[in-house]
């Protein structure tokens, strides 16, 4: 039975940037102890809506209450002392900073005189993760964690702070299945004591897992609110989502497999992988599985020229080529979609424009100037066939959602010309109706007669995009199985080490 007033509720709230309105007059309520799922695509106002609750933003007009009462959230220490807490899409982490001292940043334990009890500090920050299933050690700084342990250290320290209403956005982007499932059973345990969630993802099956009710926002505006997102047909979510029905996730391709274009031999980086060995042919997508750590994404840095190798030879249309740095990958055909777009795949203060061409300024040279008017022309034309969402192209890319700045990234490497693909969780934090969009690019790409690497933590999408699956365990490929015939479940016992019966 709902209570008669709402934990949380959002009145007529606006807000616009450069003159586009990221919301609309949205109204919506959200339940005390429910799993609230703030649903809609990229671009459609969740993260602008959530900001303005955690005083990152301030509405332009409208008004929130908590409780039933107007709350003023001029800022996240506002936030924080009504009982909100937020795990947000992006990482807000201190690079140089403990992970304890990231957990307990701004309200640090402090003993006698005023000096940090780091001790404390590190035994709470131990004791949370466990909570989570999790062994973090508290005194390692956080430059030197895997992006999905940094997304661990963010919800650790959301929940050490026991909050009233936490936001967790995209929270499970970067971690395993395994490490979901832990996140999901503390989730359910503090909805227990309490607790009321808001979750944003793109994942339609974890919204069914782990949701209650919903809120479905479409270009800045509320299109409906869902009772129960778990016995709502999936088909009517994404067709409120969308605005239209999804009849094929995952497209299908006219494979047409030729020769062999790209070949790894025996790759090998200094206690990272080992012997690493596979080929990709011409017209064919080779898929990358394994857990968090096991080695896929640092097999592409390495073949990509981004990690040292110690060993091992690449051979594209069966010559062997040399890379020792990204230039050399580029120069060969090369192009990777990093899985951390913000570290290392776009220049955040730099222009969508000037991001998009970045990997490819020799095509729009003219007697070693910048043609601008080539150049726009060509953004355009991704901006449009991508459904970027924004003002203008010359706009910074750091004010892009994330899904946008990742269809920038993709952009990038589009207009590189490659030959050979390599993308890193290439639908992270993209919306459903933007990935069948991004699959079926892929698709073209194959069908053009280029070789095509997917790296994904997700195996209904390593399964509907692949020819064939390559499993990585603990820094080696272990098996390479061919789509048909294979279950996810086959995928996962090699992943976790599996052998040969």
């Amino acid at each position: 039975m709902k209570d008669p007033v709402p934990i949380v509720e959002f009145r007529n709230i606006s807000k616009a940037f450069s003159g586009v309105k990221a919301l609309d007059e949205v109204s919506l309520e959200i339940q005390k102890g429910e799993v609230h799922c703030l649903l809609g695509e990229n671009g459609a106002g969740k993260s602008t809506l959530i900001k303005i609750l955690t005083g990152v933003l301030h509405a332009d007009s409208g008004e929130i209450l908590i409780d039933g009462k107007e709350a003023v959230i001029g800022d996240i220490c506002q936030a924080r002392k009504l009982g909100i807490g937020t795990v947000f899409q992006e990482n807000s982490l201190i690079p140089h900073l403990s992970v304890a001292e990231n957990v307990f940043l701004t309200r640090e334990v402090r003993g006698p005189g005023g000096f940090i009890n780091y001790r404390v500090m590190n035994e709470e920050t131990v004791q949370w993760g466990r909570e989570l299933g999790v062994e973090l050690d508290p005194q390692v700084t956080v430059n030197h964690l895997s992006v999905a342990e940094q997304q661990i250290v963010e919800i650790v320290k959301v929940f050490s702070q026991n909050p009233r209403i936490v936001i967790l956005d995209e929270p499970t982007s970067s971690l395993s299945d395994h490490e979901i499932d832990n996140l999901f059973q503390i989730v359910k345990r503090m909805q227990d004591k309490g607790v009321t969630f808001i979750y944003v993802s793109h994942r339609m099956e974890e919204i069914k897992e782990i949701g209650d009710g919903g809120s479905v926002l479409r270009d800045g505006k509320f299109i409906t609110a869902i009772e129960d997102v778990k016995t709502m047909p999936l088909d009517s979510i994404i067709s409120y989502i969308v605005g239209r029905s999804l009849d094929q996730v995952y497209p299908k391709r006219n494979a047409r497999i030729g020769d062999v274009l790209f070949e790894v031999q025996e790759l090998s980086v200094p206690d990272t992988i080992y012997d690493i060995c596979f080929s990709v042919h011409e017209g064919e997508v080779l898929g990358f599985s394994g857990l968090v750590g096991s080695g896929r994404t640092e097999t592409a840095k390495a073949v990509f020229g981004a990690l040292k190798k110690s060993s091992g030879k690449i051979l594209i249309n069966g010559k062997k080529v040399s890379i020792h740095s990204p230039h050399d990958a580029i120069r060969l055909g090369i192009g990777f979609l990093t899985e951390n777009r913000k570290e290392e795949g776009l220049f955040l203060n730099k222009s969508v424009s000037w991001n998009a061409v970045s990997a490819s300024l020799d095509r729009i040279k003219k007697h070693g100037i910048l043609n601008f008017r080539t150049e726009r022309k060509i953004v355009s034309g991704y901006v449009e066939s991508l459904k970027i969402k924004l003002a203008s192209i010359d706009r910074e890319v750091k004010y892009l959602s994330g899904g946008n700045q990742q269809k920038v990234v993709f952009a990038k490497w589009l207009n590189a010309k490659s030959r050979i693909y390599i993308f890193d969780e290439p639908t992270r934090g993209i919306d459903v109706g933007a990935k069948s969009e991004i699959y079926g690019i892929i698709n073209q790409l194959a069908e053009n007669g280029n070789a095509v690497i997917v790296i994904s933590s997700e195996l209904p999408e390593i399964l509907g995009v692949s020819d064939r699956i390559a499993v990585f365990h603990e820094g080696r490929l272990v098996k390479i199985l061919p789509r048909e015939g294979t279950t996810q479940e086959k995928i996962m016992y090699y992943a976790i080490g599996g052998q040969e019966t």
